[in-house]
């Protein structure tokens, strides 16, 4: 999406990129970004365990500070950093990942978004201007038991992205846009990257975002100028209509999907949540933090159930895979830093 998020942006286009190098795959394309993305928490990862063991390590001298300054709250706090400085930790070494994950979280749900409405405006063009074109790609979007993989994997989703969607696509460029009032005289639908940079099509001819909306126009699915900021994607009741008759021939089944993706993610964040809090107890069984772990476990499942019912089927894919690997990478790294890493030395108060 042009002129959004820097962020988002570049996850859109690397996006774009991959889904081309590996020849139209939308699972290795989501694969590869999650693995990639992995490795980069990884690092930070590491880091945040290692604090973890060396908060424990201190844990005893902590409950000595404790009893000594029960009465006096704001000398207790003064001599705690003293000794973690000492230490080498740092108050926020241990939220790393979780610091890291959260902005990626959110670029990824908007890259993703943006990622299908990029390819249901190209089906919808194909579908106007040529019905084999049209079919292979909406074959394309099919991935095991989800009819199409720009919606969600619900058993209340239709299979055909609505028209009410399509339209708020140029007033729901920002993550932030349900918090301003829409101006419906304007639009940014000019910023989807397919109606800027346009596409290459299955038979290897270029179509360009001039033609498309020059397609859309005469089809009355869209009003205004090419280039400009009153350039409208079903705009009114009429070309709504014209649209859901135009997509009719897609619309073979009553549902998208069984719930299957966000069950598996909220289950693997569960599990993730437990894992999590096992080793952490494990690690510091005297820490206070670990009270806050048992809301956490159920926080995030739900938090994923939520997501993953209102979004892609392909940014759920993303999301359980991620948790797969997140579950896999931190058992690896607790294996090898507890058969390996030797006790910090730990500078006594």
């Amino acid at each position: 999406m042009i002129h959004d998020f820097f962020l988002t942006e570049w996850f859109f286009y690397v996006l774009r990129w991959l889904y081309g190098v590996f020849g139209n795959s939308y699972f290795l394309t989501i694969l590869a970004v999650t693995l990639v993305l992995r490795l980069v928490q990884i690092f930070p990862d590491i880091q945040s365990r290692k604090t973890q063991k060396k908060q424990a390590e201190i844990q005893p001298q902590i409950d000595k500070l404790k009893e000594k300054y029960s009465n006096d709250p704001q000398k207790l706090n003064q001599e705690q950093n003293k000794l973690m400085r000492e230490n080498g930790i740092g108050c926020l070494s241990g939220c790393l990942p979780m610091l890291l994950t959260l902005p990626l979280f959110f670029c990824f749900l908007a890259a993703f978004r943006f990622w299908g409405y990029e390819q249901t405006v190209k089906l919808t063009y194909e579908t106007i201007v040529n019905e084999t074109r049209a079919e292979q790609t909406y074959e394309s979007f099919r991935f095991g038991w989800i009819t199409n993989i720009w919606q969600p994997d619900s058993g209340l989703a239709p299979v055909v992205t609505p028209a009410k969607t399509v339209a708020a696509y140029g007033s729901n460029q920002s993550l932030f846009a349900c918090f301003k009032k829409q101006d419906t005289t304007t639009s940014k639908i000019g910023n989807l990257v397919i109606l800027h940079d346009g596409y290459t099509d299955f038979d290897g001819n270029f179509v360009s975002g001039e033609e498309i909306w020059r397609t859309f126009t005469e089809s009355g699915l869209a009003k205004g100028e090419y280039g400009t900021e009153q350039m409208l994607l079903l705009s009114d009741e009429a070309s709504q209509q014209k649209y859901d008759e135009l997509m009719q021939v897609y619309k073979k089944g009553y549902n998208n999907g069984w719930f299957i993706l966000p069950i598996l993610a909220a289950a693997f964040q569960f599990l993730l949540a437990w894992f999590s809090q096992k080793q952490q107890k494990k690690a510091n069984p005297a820490a206070s933090a670990q009270q806050n772990m048992n809301f956490m476990m159920y926080l995030f499942p739900i938090m994923s159930i939520v997501f993953c019912m209102t979004s892609t089927s392909a940014f759920a894919l993303y999301w359980v895979l991620s948790s797969v690997l997140q579950i896999g990478s931190s058992t690896l790294i607790n294996y090898l830093m507890n058969k390996k890493e030797k006790p910090a030395e730990i500078v006594q108060k």
